[in-house]
């Protein structure tokens, strides 16, 4: 049948079970915003493009399903790079669709001109750096294929985002369309490990004295939580998680030994991991901050296991002495039903280091609430499904260490790029996905970088619970100076009333300067329909880590 361009893509990204539509409209995308409006989709008008991004990743982390955001071209489609080059690094699949002038004007000087002919950029190159794959559109025919392609890409082997361009003259260009099933042009499945290659590295475990299993994001396939802790139980091995595998495990179980990050180290895992004959890597990518691998004397004992789903990570960071490629999921299914021989002796030693290294439950206040504080209490009151969103710098390094997340909660943020502010609107959409408590913590700075996203809490009612931990200024930065330099500069600021702004975006609004004045502002918090910010007043001179 013959339909219009911009009908034919509402069609296909309806059919992909897409429910939101996120971004930003334009000149040159409006046609698009139209288009999936009369498809019946529901649109999120977010404050900035780049927001936008990071509220539709927050969505696809909780979903497991792609995202879609719609920008206009020239720096509407460019403000989406950092958000897309987020979502690339940690695997998350988005789908970004930009526009572009006119084909006729491309190369002469029009506005927003991404052509990249005469003095225009060439805005699809620009994506190309951040994305799995870039496409700018060659005719109106081409489109349909091109966006169904995008889908299987963005899914397809290790997740990540794809950028789609069309020109503006293409949208209402009659084409011949015929609808097709999703299952017909995606090939999401991973494949399985070969059971010759597992059973050796099963069998590996099994003759360790003492193994340790460390699971990373290469893990968050579907419905793994069940396998893992039936893998984990059954054999009774101490085991850790990276930032991001936190999702897949329960972190109050006896056996674990906690995050492995080197700032700021979780003690258990690092001094188990010295001691360690055998490693086994699920899905874990050994980033530098977690495996510390500029200091390999860490794990020079190990026997080192990788399974991984993605075959460029086998190997990349350390040598690896065996391996397997494929699904976690596969791999976990073939795990032998039966308790390691040292289980006993490998619970008594985790007993040992519980001992200790005892969990510390409150910090003194002193000039300001400890961030630490701050963590515990959150993780005493928060609900059992809960969702904790935390931004970059200290805010999200202290919750990855300190918060212990329950199986049934979720754990989100943005790991390799860091990119300061990503928590605002990020926990938007998870608070949009999930409907249920969402918890997020946010340094002032990143915080003053996208609270403009506010408007898009209040517009759409959505509930997010924001931490402000306020030292009034980039505290990692002045610390890693201080310590550096013995001074620090352009690392300080002034801050807002942040309990004023609040109620400026009709939002509950706090000021705290104690653990108890924040534990009963957090109550409140939690009872109140409204989102909420709580400002609480960090102790400004403090070398938090110390």
């Amino acid at each position: 049948m013959k339909t219009d361009v911009k009908s034919a893509m509402a069609d296909i990204i309806k059919n992909e079970e897409i429910e939101y539509i996120f971004g930003y409209t334009g000149g040159h995308i409006m046609h698009l915003w139209e288009a999936v409006n009369q498809a019946g989709l529901k649109l999120i008008l977010n404050k900035q493009e780049g927001n936008a991004v990071y509220m539709a990743d927050g969505f696809a982390r909780i979903t497991k399903k792609p995202s879609v955001i719609l920008a206009t071209a020239g720096p509407g489609s460019t403000n989406m790079t950092t958000g897309l080059a987020t979502a690339y690094l940690d695997s998350i699949p988005l789908i970004a669709i930009g526009a572009n002038v006119s084909t006729s004007s491309f190369g002469r000087n029009a506005l927003q001109d991404s052509s990249g002919r005469g003095r225009a950029i060439e805005q699809r190159l620009v994506f190309k750096a951040v994305c799995k794959q870039a496409m700018l559109a060659p005719s109106p025919q081409a489109v349909p294929l091109m966006v169904q392609e995008a889908f299987r890409t963005a899914v397809s082997g290790r997740p990540g985002p794809v950028y789609i361009e069309i020109p503006v003259d293409f949208w209402k260009e009659k084409i011949d369309y015929q609808r097709i099933k999703p299952d017909r042009y995606k090939n999401s499945n991973l494949p399985d490990c070969p059971s010759k290659d597992s059973q050796k590295i099963y069998q590996r475990l099994f003759k360790a004295q003492k193994p340790l299993v460390i699971i990373g994001e290469g893990a968050l396939e579907p419905d793994i939580q069940k396998a893992l802790k039936k893998f984990l139980n059954n054999t009774g091995v101490p085991f850790g998680v990276s930032p991001m595998g936190k999702n897949a495990i329960d972190e109050y179980d006896y056996l674990y030994l906690g995050v492995a990050r080197s700032i700021g180290k979780t003690q258990k895992i690092y001094e188990y991991m010295k001691q360690s004959d055998f490693i086994l890597f699920l899905g874990d990518r050994m980033q530098e901050w977690e495996t510390d691998w500029y200091n390999q004397s860490l794990i020079k004992k190990a026997v080192l296991a990788q399974v991984e789903s993605d075959y460029q990570e086998i190997g990349r960071v350390f040598p690896v002495n065996l391996s397997v490629v494929g699904s976690i999921a596969s791999f976990l299914i073939q795990a032998p039903e039966k308790s390691h021989p040292k289980a006993d002796k490998l619970k008594k030693l985790v007993r040992t280091l519980r001992q200790k290294y005892p969990r510390i439950k409150r910090i003194p206040d002193k000039d300001g609430i400890s961030p630490l504080n701050l963590n515990n209490i959150v993780e005493e009151r928060a609900s059992k499904d809960a969702s904790i969103v935390c931004d970059t710098g200290y805010a999200k390094s202290m919750a990855i260490l300190k918060y212990r997340t329950r199986l049934n909660q979720s754990f989100i943020t943005a790991d390799k790029n860091g990119p300061m502010g990503y928590s605002v609107p990020a926990a938007l959409g998870v608070a949009l996905a999930t409907g249920k408590e969402t918890i997020c913590f946010v340094g002032d700075g990143g915080f003053q970088m996208t609270l403009n996203e506010l408007g898009t809490a209040m517009n759409y009612n959505l509930k997010v619970i924001y931490i402000i931990e306020n030292n009034g200024g980039c505290a990692s930065i002045v610390n890693f100076h201080t310590k550096t330099y013995g001074h620090y500069c352009a690392a300080d600021f002034k801050n807002p009333d942040y309990a004023d702004l609040a109620k400026s975006y009709e939002m509950e609004g706090f000021r705290v300067e104690t653990s108890q004045e924040f534990e009963r502002a957090f109550l409140k918090a939690q009872k109140s329909q409204k989102s909420a910010i709580i400002d609480a007043k960090l102790n400004q001179k403090l070398m938090i880590w110390e």
